[in-house]
């Protein structure tokens, strides 16, 4: 079974890589992962799943964090910055 980390970046500031895992998986990580985060903690999503840019915001807006940015970093891959 595959598996994925998140790495601490910063303080309260860590980063997941879920590119290579299927659609529409994010969108359904994306709160097990938000609920860790410590209060005001960041948490950056690498994502290529082609509906993530749209679906991960809902989902986090929905739990009640926010979406600081969607960035394209190559074509099909994105960076989604979440704030808890």
């Amino acid at each position: 079974m595959r598996t994925f980390k998140a790495i601490e970046v910063g303080a309260s500031h860590f980063e997941v890589d879920l590119r290579g895992w299927v659609c529409p998986f994010p969108k359904y990580a994306v709160t097990g992962l938000v609920e860790k985060l410590p209060d005001q903690g960041r948490l950056d999503l690498l994502v290529d799943c082609p509906s993530a840019p749209e679906d991960v915001p809902k989902v986090v807006e929905a739990i009640g964090s926010q979406v600081t940015g969607v960035v394209q970093l190559a074509p099909g891959e994105w960076r989604i910055a979440i704030r808890k």
